[in-house]
């Protein structure tokens, strides 16, 4: 890899923080969805929230992120070729660019694709995720149309240590070793995990050429700590590295394929004090970076993104939670493709009102944002929930966002086009929640989000321009009960995404299937544990408008 231990503490400002743990928001109670803010539960929040913990990721026994995501109601994914190549994850029927990806609090991805590579992060780092569906703008700034996915680091403590191998077919071995040390007050954490598989071939022997498989390789390692600095002021530390080599197809037709090698880097310090009774302190800085290079065509693109955030809670009473915040970040890329610009920087501030257990309770957020690439944003949202007898609600929101430009379109060569704005998108939701037992929930929600200035190629300019509109409805069902012992789950989704530019000839927009579902059973014998998946999708559609077949 080319990051040293030097490097990587001198980038995230944590020269003093050799016993620190992840940010601040891996510090959570299990229940407490840190995604959210405003203190609040998986069953007080007004969003459509799912949370996969170390325990359900551990018996999903997925290969990777997105495989896990793809489990969750509303969301489905495509590949572009074998283990670890390029995958769009598909919220809600918004794209990759069109949803946030942080990392123990911190932004990360490529600032010229404008989204995040979810399959650069291995999950066997991963302890949590949470996902939070909807606008979050109003929170999180650009690119929170779809929603928010935030992944949190693993820890080792009390002198916890694990080993594992996995070998299989087609040259497959993984090993992981994991260390940690230390008690609630200090302690730190230390693991690395390689993974090397030849692959399969993903395109038929008989069509021409591209008879190669498709091979992958991945090393990581993670570390980290935490130190108490006196009664009230904690400080945490988490770095994860990754670099991986994934080979794909020649789309020219040769036996021989190419081959890109992807660095990921994220490291994150918080600082949290407990100022009064009521009153808590975070601040986080944070540093990013993410590499990919393509010999084959000499293609090279790595994004640094430093980041600050400054964060005030205030406990109002018992119920109702004040959040405010100060958001920094500056964004730099390295390329061979001569973009005549490659910095920008984004100033931002937030607030956001909680409210829980009264008859009625609302959550609103609404933020500011000043990009020195595209100018000043606004945005926000609003959810409000009506309790019902027998543990069951009504929840309707509403919320805007936007998506920045990427630096690809903004100064790529021959494509790019400095004067393109944000696309920008209205969203409207009404769900119905009911959590009828210990063992039994249901939510069933209905969505609609409008997204105009959508960034597309302009025959008339040749450019990048705001030139495209589209309209996302759905209706998501998700259950969760227990049969017979068996943890049983089911998410039915119906989508329509469809591109409005032309009102005389709408079309559906790619790779996003219109109707699919997912159940899965899982259920505990003392030390086994069992499950069961399965997933159907149709009606997806690729670029020329071709509908794929349906699958199970």
């Amino acid at each position: 890899m080319n990051y040293s231990l030097k490097s990587v503490l001198v980038k995230s400002g944590i020269a003093i923080a050799c016993l620190s743990t992840s940010s601040t928001y891996a510090q959570e109670i299990d229940e407490i969805i840190v995604t959210a803010k405003g203190n609040q539960t998986l069953d007080d929040s007004l969003f459509s929230t799912h949370v996969f913990d170390e325990a359900k990721i551990e018996a999903a026994q997925v290969k990777d992120i997105p495989a896990l995501l793809q489990r969750v109601a509303g969301i489905s994914l495509t590949d572009s070729g074998g283990r670890g190549s390029t995958t769009s994850v598909f919220v809600r029927g918004t794209s990759s660019s069109q949803t946030i990806v942080l990392l123990d609090g911190v932004r990360v991805g490529s600032a010229t694709l404008g989204s995040a590579a979810l399959n650069s992060f291995p999950i066997e780092s991963i302890a949590r995720i949470e996902v939070i569906k909807g606008p979050f703008s109003g929170i999180y700034g650009a690119d929170a149309v779809g929603g928010v996915i935030q992944l949190f680091t693993k820890k080792h403590h009390e002198g916890n240590a694990t080993i594992s191998t996995t070998y299989g077919s087609d040259a497959r071995e993984e090993y992981t070793i994991a260390f940690g040390e230390g008690d609630e007050k200090n302690s730190f954490h230390v693991a690395a995990q390689v993974e090397d598989n030849n692959g399969i071939d993903r395109t038929s022997i008989t069509s021409d050429g591209n008879g190669d498989l498709d091979a992958f390789k991945e090393q990581s390692i993670s570390f980290g700590g935490k130190a108490t600095l006196s009664d009230t002021f904690t400080a945490n530390l988490n770095v994860l590295i990754s670099e991986s080599t994934v080979d794909f197809d020649n789309t020219f037709g040769a036996d021989t394929g190419f081959d890109t090698e992807n660095e990921a880097l994220s490291s994150a310090l918080s600082i949290i004090g407990q100022l009064t009774d009521s009153i808590k302190w975070t601040t986080t800085l944070g540093f990013n970076t993410d590499e990919a290079i393509t010999e084959a065509f000499d293609s090279e693109f790595t994004t640094d993104r430093d980041a600050y955030g400054s964060e005030l809670q205030f406990t109002i009473s018992d119920n109702i939670y004040l959040t405010t915040g100060l958001d920094y970040y500056e964004e730099t890329v390295e390329t061979n493709a001569g973009f005549p610009e490659t910095e920008r920087d984004n100033k931002a501030a937030y607030v956001q009102l909680v409210t829980q257990d009264y008859p009625v309770n609302f959550s609103g957020s609404l933020r500011v944002d000043d990009n020195s690439a595209y100018g000043t944003e606004t945005n926000g949202s609003l959810a409000v929930g009506f309790e019902l007898p027998s543990n069951m609600r009504i929840v309707a929101s509403y919320g805007t966002a936007f998506i920045a430009p990427s630096f690809n379109e903004l100064f790529f060569p021959f494509f790019g086009n400095p004067d393109i704005q944000p696309e920008e998108s209205e969203s409207y939701e009404l769900s119905f929640i009911g959590n009828f037992s210990d063992h039994t929930s249901l939510r069933v929600s209905a969505y609609r989000t409008d997204i105009d200035n959508l960034i597309a190629f302009d025959i008339n300019t040749f450019l990048a321009g705001n030139i495209n509109e589209a309209e996302l409805e759905g209706v998501e069902f998700e259950l969760n009960t227990k049969l017979i012992g068996w943890n049983v789950g089911l998410n039915l989704d119906i989508l329509s995404a469809t591109d409005t530019s032309d009102p005389d000839f709408e079309v559906e927009l790619d790779d996003r299937a219109e109707q699919s579902i997912s159940i899965n059973a899982q259920r505990d014998f003392g030390k086994l544990n069992i499950g069961f998946d399965l997933r159907g999708e149709a009606n997806r559609f690729d670029r020329s408008g071709i509908e794929l077949d349906s699958y199970a």
